[in-house]
């Protein structure tokens, strides 16, 4: 463990306007198949760990139940998600990605994927090898950090 520790403060809010800039590229990439960047969230969240409640994606995701309900509503209006009744708890139903949002999201896939690939040639290899592998350390040092707070 090194003695020095590094100012973390300007990393971070280095990576609050990359995101920013990130998320609204996804804005601009998927406008007109009416889907904004929670709503993707949400349904990215649903093909990788499969059907879900509210309050599940909402700790999971670490927001308000009330705004996870928020974009559910506007995903069940869009025919992008559905739901089915929940055995184990009858207010708050099984949520599952439709194939309309499946379709959706391999196109915003898409999108995002040629609009990464034309910023390419101006990253290293090894730049984002360390990229990746300091986010990994920045997210298994706050992670339990932060679910430790939110217990309390």
């Amino acid at each position: 463990m090194p003695t020095w520790q590094p100012d973390l403060a300007p990393l971070a809010a280095k990576i609050s306007r990359v995101s920013a800039l990130v998320r609204a590229l996804g804005a601009d990439l998927g406008a007109d198949l009416g889907m904004n960047a929670s709503m993707r969230r949400v349904l990215a969240a649903l093909v990788a760990s499969g059907p879900r409640t509210v309050p599940e994606l909402a700790r999971e995701r670490q927001v308000s139940r009330q705004h996870v309900q928020t974009v559910v509503n506007d995903l069940l209006a869009a025919g992008l998600v559905e739901a089915s009744p929940n055995p184990s708890h009858r207010r708050s139903p099984i949520l599952a990605v439709t194939a309309e949002a499946r379709r959706r999201l391999k196109l915003m896939g898409e999108r995002e994927a040629e609009a990464l690939a034309a910023v390419a040639p101006a990253v290293y290899p090894n730049d984002v090898a360390a990229a990746l592998r300091l986010m990994e350390v920045l997210e298994r040092e706050l992670a339990p950090r932060l679910a430790k707070r939110t217990r309390s």
